[in-house]
C-alpha cells in the first residue's frame, strides 16, 4: 500500500497561495504516482472567494492517517504548520518566505526549497513545467496558479515580483486559454468578500509574530480603493492588542497605508521607513509592500 502523502499550509488562516499551490502540488504528485492529498485545518480568509471555490479543484478532507507524511507549502516557520503536521513525518518544504533556510539545514532527510519570490504558486508552476506533466494545466488548474501569482505579487506591481513570477503568469494564462482580464474579476471578488464581513476579514488576516521592532500583531488587507477602508472597525479588532500595525494596500493608487497604535510604535516606524508618519497612526508610504517585505525589513534593520 502507498504511503499517503499529505500537502498543506500554515495555521490560522489559509490564502490563495497557500491554497492554490497545495491544490497543484497535489495534482502534480498524483500524476507521479503518489498517492496524495491536499488539506488543510484552517480557515480560508477573503483572497479565496466563490469565484475561486467554483472551481473544479477542491481541498480534499483533513483525515487522521498513520502512515502520512506531509509536505508544507507557503511556509517554513515550524511554529506556524497546520496542526496536523509533525516535524517526524515531514519530507518537505516549499516556501518564499526567507529565514528559515539554516533552522532547516539541521533536517536533511527534508527537502527544502526556501527562496525570496513572488509566489509559491509560481514555484509550483515551475515543477510541473519541469516534470514534463503540462497536462496539468488545465484552465481551473492555470486560474488557482495565476490568482496565488495576482494576489501575492499585487497584479504583479509589487517589487518582490520577479522575472519567473511574469513569465508563470504569462506562460498560465496562455496555456490556461484564461483571459488577461482575469486580475479585475478576481480582486474584485475579493474585496466584494472583504466588504460583506469587514471585521471577520481583518481577524482572519492577522499574522501574530514578533520581528524586530514591528509589533506583535500585524494584519493585512488588500483592497482597490482606500476609501472602502473602515478605520473604526480596524480598531476595534485590534483593540486587545497593546501595539499593532495594520497594512491597508490600495491598489488603484498603488500605496501602503500603514495605521498603527502603541507607545513609541510613530518613533520605530520612521525609522524603519526614514518617513515622517502622515499622523499619530498613520504612515504613508508612496509605494505598497507587502508584509512579509515588511517583516523582512524589520529583520535585516
Amino acid at each position: 500500500m502507498k504511503t499517503n502523502t499529505v500537502v498543506t499550509s500554515g495555521c490560522k488562516y489559509l490564502d490563495i497561495d497557500g491554497y492554490a499551490s497545495i491544490i497543484a502540488y497535489r495534482e502534480l504528485l498524483k500524476r507521479q504516482g503518489k498517492n496524495a492529498t491536499a488539506s488543510s485545518s484552517s480557515r480560508l480568509n477573503q483572497s479565496i472567494p466563490p469565484l475561486i471555490l467554483d472551481l473544479k479543484y477542491q481541498l480534499d478532507s483533513v483525515d487522521t492517517v498513520k502512515d502520512a507524511k506531509f509536505i508544507v507549502l507557503d511556509t517554513s516557520n515550524p511554529d506556524f504548520f497546520d496542526k496536523q503536521v509533525t516535524t517526524r513525518k515531514l519530507i518537505e518544504i516549499i516556501d518564499h518566505h526567507t529565514g528559515y533556510e539554516k533552522y532547516w539545514n539541521d533536517y536533511p532527510n527534508i527537502k527544502t526549497q526556501i527562496e525570496f519570490i513572488g509566489s509559491v504558486c509560481t514555484i509550483v508552476y515551475e515543477r510541473i513545467i519541469s516534470s514534463n506533466h503540462t497536462e496539468i494545466l488545465d484552465t481551473d488548474i492555470c486560474k488557482l496558479l495565476i490568482a496565488g501569482i495576482l494576489d501575492n505579487t499585487l497584479n504583479l506591481r509589487s517589487s518582490i515580483t520577479t522575472e519567473r513570477d511574469r513569465n508563470a503568469y504569462s506562460e498560465l494564462l496562455k496555456i490556461g486559454d484564461v483571459s488577461s482580464d482575469f486580475y479585475v474579476e478576481y480582486f474584485s471578488a475579493c474585496e466584494s468578500e472583504i466588504l460583506k464581513d469587514f471585521t471577520r476579514a481583518i481577524k482572519d488576516d492577522i499574522k501574530i509574530e514578533k520581528v524586530g521592532a514591528l509589533p506583535e500583531a500585524i494584519g493585512q488587507m488588500v483592497i482597490l480603493n482606500i476609501d472602502r477602508f473602515d478605520t473604526a472597525k480596524m480598531k476595534q479588532v485590534f483593540a486587545d492588542y497593546p501595539e499593532w500595525l495594520m497594512n491597508v494596500i490600495s491598489l488603484e493608487d498603488g500605496k501602503s497605508y500603514l495605521y498603527f497604535d502603541g507607545i513609541g510604535m510613530r518613533k520605530k516606524l520612521e525609522e524603519l521607513f526614514n518617513k515622517k508618519c502622515n499622523t499619530d497612526s498613520l504612515l504613508i508610504l508612496d509605494d505598497f509592500l507587502l508584509r512579509k517585505q515588511i517583516m523582512k525589513i524589520a529583520r535585516e534593520m
